[in-house]
């Protein structure tokens, strides 16, 4: 969890390295993931004594395509946010879809939400209002709201993986990569992005599949807050590696509002871990879940 953390941390830094607009790096980036998430999968049934098999029937295929269509979303609004606001305001916003997750099930899947959930989930609003009043004035508003989008994409993502349990969401990832291609081709002009700008694109693909696998593998691991917990890595890293290596350092707000954020994520895991509020994983039958 640790080291996936790291890896999507390095998403601005790769967005700012690269000369490209958004749709040119997202779907190439999505196309060099695509053959590792596969061979993942693949060996992953293997492992498991599964058979490697895509289940063709009208509400199966239905189920993919929506989350396939909500990952190839994600990954265009991930670089276009990037690109038009700072990289630790995404970082920071995209910080609170535990809450809009625990929100969106609760709507949704009419899942419970428990007081500390809720306090956490207002805090954390109060971390992005003030981020995103950092932003006013700055021209950097638009890309604070894709951020947002972004976040409420993924969250809604995470709700449909728990209401589609049959669904590989994996495989609609790899093939979100593929699927995102031709629609980029429609619209912009993937095949003319410059030589110089492929090694750079293919490592932000490659380290993007390796972080998802690693995080993939985390999650079946470790304590549902465990795994949140370690999973706040990813905002200081990515808020780090940007300020090291582009030299873009944070707005003084959006450190405050982060802070916000992060605190009430690390709180809200830890009193999950000292309530034992979820099962030991050694304790319990082992189950494939479809992550």
């Amino acid at each position: 969890m640790l080291a996936s953390g790291l890896g999507f941390g390095m998403s601005g830094v790769f967005t700012r390295s690269i000369e490209g607009g958004a749709w040119e790096i997202a779907s190439w980036r999505g196309l060099t993931a695509t053959p590792v998430i596969v061979a993942y999968v693949w060996w992953r049934r293997r492992r498991d004594a599964e058979h490697f098999r895509v289940r063709l029937d009208p509400a199966s295929a239905a189920k993919t395509l929506v989350l396939l269509t909500l990952n190839a979303t994600a990954m265009v609004l991930l670089v276009t946010s990037i690109q038009k606001t700072a990289v630790a305001n995404v970082s920071v916003i995209m910080a609170t879809i535990p809450f809009m997750a625990a929100g969106l099930g609760w709507l949704i899947l009419r899942e419970g939400l428990r007081r500390s959930t809720v306090i956490a989930a207002a805090v954390s609003f109060g971390g992005v209002v003030l981020t995103v009043a950092g932003s006013l004035g700055a021209g950097n508003l638009e890309g604070d709201l894709l951020a947002v989008a972004l976040s409420l994409t993924l969250a809604s993502l995470i709700v449909l993986i728990r209401r589609f349990p049959g669904t590989d969401a994996l495989l609609a990832q790899a093939g979100s990569g593929v699927a995102l291609f031709p629609v980029a081709l429609a619209v912009a002009d993937p095949l003319g992005m410059a030589a110089s700008e492929m090694p750079l694109t293919v490592a932000f693909g490659l380290v993007f599949a390796v972080s998802l696998i690693l995080w993939t593998e985390g999650v079946r691991r470790l304590r549902a807050a465990e795994a949140a917990l370690l999973a706040t890595t990813e905002t200081p890293c990515s808020i780090l590696a940007a300020w090291i290596v582009v030299s873009e350092a944070p707005p003084v707000l959006t450190v405050v509002g982060g802070l916000l954020i992060v605190g009430a994520v690390i709180t809200h895991a830890r009193a999950d871990l000292a309530r034992d509020r979820v099962g030991r994983p050694w304790q319990r039958q082992r189950t494939r879940p479809k992550i």
